[in-house]
């Protein structure tokens, strides 16, 4: 998977959110979520501690899709939680929505994090013809998001290392440091923005044409891969749906 075009894996997302937007079998869903993780897994190379997380931060949302649905349904009366009355129609269109979140938001995120955003722009760029000025102005925004936990914590050291001392002998930054801090992040944020867009003036960025030495084509590997995981989805989704549907 990471050597077909980053277009491919990103259109076979925006498949899925389309196509899962339509389901509420939650048996199709979880072989559905099944398959997804073993394509990241064996395809990506997504080790199991990225699972986790990427599951735990989606997790709060999809709980409370559960809790909300599960309350706000109508149909039978499984369970009473103080006011309010757990019904089986909501828990199970609950528990599916939240499946919806999974299936749709964890592969997103992992596809994301692995790939290589100026392979994405140059494809971008090349097959859907994005302009060169509004591709390298998303390149440069993506590098300069990356780079502020560093500037921050750099910013934050400075401070301390002229903050007065408090009566255990530990720098006290206060509101007015984290202020100084914010400032200086914005502004260096600003300039370095500006310096940027005037080197890529000079390289020609506004151009009516350009060359590009970087090249995504698509392949026989992406027509492979695309039709491997589709075939594989939809194999998995059915499967699990009539397992679980004659238990």
């Amino acid at each position: 998977m990471t050597r077909v075009n980053p277009l491919t894996p990103m259109g076979l997302l925006l498949l899925l959110g389309a196509v899962v937007s339509f389901m509420l079998d939650g048996g199709a869903l979880l072989g559905l979520h099944a398959w997804l993780l073993l394509v990241l897994v064996l395809g990506l190379r997504v080790r199991a501690g990225e699972l986790v997380r990427a599951h735990l931060l989606f997790a709060p949302f999809a709980i409370g899709v559960v809790m909300t649905n599960a309350v706000s349904r109508g149909g039978a009366v499984i369970a009473e939680v103080g006011p309010f009355e757990v019904t089986d129609d909501g828990l199970r269109v609950g528990l599916a929505l939240a499946l919806r979140v999974m299936v749709v938001a964890v592969p997103a995120a992992l596809v994301a994090r692995r790939t290589d955003p100026t392979r994405l722009v140059v494809a971008m760029m090349q097959h859907l013809r994005v302009r060169p000025r509004a591709g390298f102005a998303v390149l440069t925004a993506h590098r300069m998001l990356a780079e502020m936990p560093q500037r921050w914590g750099l910013l934050l050291a400075a401070g301390r290392s002229r903050a007065p001392l408090d009566r255990r002998g530990r720098p006290r930054l206060g509101a007015a440091g984290y202020g100084r801090a914010v400032m200086g992040l914005l502004v260096g944020g600003i300039r370095r923005g500006n310096r940027t867009a005037d080197a890529l003036d000079v390289r020609g960025i506004g151009a009516p044409t350009r060359t590009m030495r970087l090249q995504e084509p698509f392949s026989r590997l992406d027509v492979a891969a695309a039709a491997l995981v589709t075939a594989g989805a939809v194999t998995a989704a059915l499967a699990v749906s009539a397992a679980v549907g004659h238990l």
